[in-house]
């Protein structure tokens, strides 16, 4: 297989905005799996116990148990994690949100949005080669 498959971690408490990532996230590459868990705590246990590496992690701000700000500053200080980019995709989003954020380590913040602008924005970090393999 010459293209590389891609791989990303989201991390979503709400199971409508999982089914709602994932479905504008395979419309826009199919040769992308996406493993998705419901809270910071869980996420870590698979980047470092199942020895998870994706490419990129998208996660929420507000979650149970551990949310998304306290996961980035604990994956920051993780060697062998601190270097996956972390994307915030949040429906809490505010200029100073964001410039919190992205001094916590974020690669990119993006507030909750419709799905067409989902699927813009998830373009930017996955590509697909489909055009390439259809004859």
């Amino acid at each position: 297989m010459n293209s590389k498959t891609q791989c990303c971690l989201l991390i979503e408490d709400d199971p409508e905005d999982q089914e709602f990532f994932l479905d504008a996230l395979h419309s826009v590459s199919a040769n992308t799996g996406c493993y998705a868990v419901s809270n910071g705590e869980e996420a870590l246990f698979m980047l470092q116990h199942e020895r998870l590496s994706p490419d990129f992690i998208f996660t929420d701000v507000n979650m149970p148990r551990m949310g998304g700000l306290e996961f980035l500053k604990k994956i920051k200080r993780i060697e062998s994690l601190q270097n996956i980019p972390v994307i915030v995709y949040s429906s809490n989003y505010s200029e100073d949100e964001a410039q919190k954020v992205k001094q916590l380590g974020a690669l990119a913040v993006y507030c909750k949005t419709r799905i067409s602008a989902l699927k813009d924005i998830l373009k930017k970090y996955f590509h697909d080669s489909r055009e390439a393999t259809i004859l």
